[in-house]
């Protein structure tokens, strides 16, 4: 069984011409929402800084949703 963090990044495959729309849960409790169009520079953050359940390393901060759209 794949985790998250595996399954975010097999969603990224082909998404070159996409941004990549976050959805993150915040300390507080709140939720943001984070439009991105440089894909693979995110791709590349999340990897570095989450864990395989997207949880951010250090920081109670979690990826809840994550979808790819055509620019």
């Amino acid at each position: 069984m794949k985790n998250l963090k595996e399954i975010f990044i097999n969603a990224s495959k082909g998404a070159e011409n996409c941004k990549v729309i976050l959805g993150i849960r915040m300390p507080d409790g709140t939720k943001e929402i984070i439009i991105n169009d440089n894909v693979q520079n995110k791709v590349d953050y999340v990897c570095t800084k989450y864990d395989d359940n997207l949880k951010m390393n250090g920081v109670p901060i979690q990826i809840e949703d994550f979808c790819f759209i055509k620019k």
